[in-house]
């Protein structure tokens, strides 16, 4: 009776001892699922790539292709709201936490990314835009912070259009301007983009560099071969206006003037003065075509179209939603084709 009892005890332990470890696996598996290394199954050799937003994740997706022992994370979850407000979470701190690159927009895009810098200091950091802005002269937006005064609506007025690859200079009271980091929006600027993660993954992981090379350049390649712009030269030379600072790049691939810009967001409070000078200068301009995004460019896009002769089209900018390998690709091509059914 006695050894029967030591033998029931002895089971009971090893019972405890099994449900404990059943338990505790399954904490780390659900846990990790949330994070960066969830694709690698939890392995420590794997190589964890983590992205701001959807742009560098489709480039960086189509940098790594299938490589073995290398996993791509999307750091950024699908949005309604502007990529420059947009706030870190706890899964997203933790996620960097395992995470041996993380690739960036840059161009003040990632407004939390001196935090990021700051919390893992050994993190390795690739700048998109240091590199292409390294490379390429590109515009600025200026952004009116407060109600303009009756000689800055004037000047408003006046204004020439901007050259697409010029810096914007204007210093007069209650404006201030800031990079337009929205380079993904030109495809020739976006494979600057691609370029840069290769080579900034092919210093990080050395162990698959070919690799990276060999994608990037393939990728790049079609990015050169197949977006489809070619119905749309008629627009080389003419003025449009803009309802987002994403389309100034996109106006910019078609050799279009942008005359005016008025970037819309959800934290944009637009005056009265600001939307009488657009639509001033749209139709002094002779401003035929009109760049927005739906959700922040309708109400403005209605008044456009009710008091000039300018159609407006609604693009996407890639920033909402879920995005995967061969969406960069086929999003354009709709933005163009949509342009196209417009001007025709």
């Amino acid at each position: 009776m006695k050894k029967n009892k030591y033998i029931f005890v002895l089971l009971l332990l090893i019972s405890i001892s099994v449900v404990c470890t059943c338990g505790t696996f399954f904490y780390v598996k659900f846990n990790n699922g949330s994070n960066a290394s969830a694709a690698s199954g939890g392995k420590e050799d794997e190589f964890v790539i983590m992205t701001s937003c959807n742009p560098v994740y489709i480039a960086t997706l189509n940098v790594v292709g299938d490589t073995d022992g290398v996993t791509v994370s999307n750091l950024s979850q699908p949005t309604t709201g502007c990529l420059h407000d947009y706030t870190l979470t706890t899964e997203d701190m933790k996620n960097l936490s395992s995470a041996d690159v993380l690739v960036v927009n840059g161009g003040g895009m990632e407004g939390y990314l001196d935090d990021v810098v700051e919390a893992y200091p050994e993190l390795t950091i690739i700048d998109t835009f240091e590199y292409v802005e390294d490379r390429v002269e590109l515009p600025e937006v200026e952004d009116h912070e407060h109600e303009a005064d009756e000689h800055s609506q004037e000047k408003s007025a006046a204004q020439e259009p901007n050259d697409f690859h010029r810096t914007v200079e204007d210093e007069h009271e209650g404006h201030h301007h800031e990079e337009n980091s929205h380079i993904w929006m030109d495809s020739e600027l976006f494979a600057y983009q691609v370029q840069a993660i290769s080579e900034g993954l092919c210093e990080a992981d050395a162990d698959h560099a070919d690799i990276y090379k060999e994608n990037s350049t393939e990728y790049i390649g079609v990015l050169s071969n197949y977006v489809d712009k070619s119905d749309l030269e008629s627009l080389q030379g003419a003025n449009v206006a803009v309802l987002h600072a994403a389309f100034v790049y996109t106006a910019g691939s078609l050799d279009a003037n942008v005359v005016a810009v008025m970037d819309l967001d959800e934290e944009r409070q637009v005056s009265a003065g600001e939307v009488s000078d657009f639509i001033e200068t749209i139709k002094e301009k002779d401003v035929k075509l009109v760049f927005a995004e739906y959700d922040y460019g309708n109400a403005m896009g209605k008044l456009i179209m009710e008091q000039t002769d300018a159609k407006v089209v609604y693009l996407e900018t890639l920033v909402h939603g879920s995005y995967g390998v061969d969406d960069y690709l086929t999003t354009m091509n709709e933005n163009y084709a949509r342009i196209a059914n417009v001007v025709e």
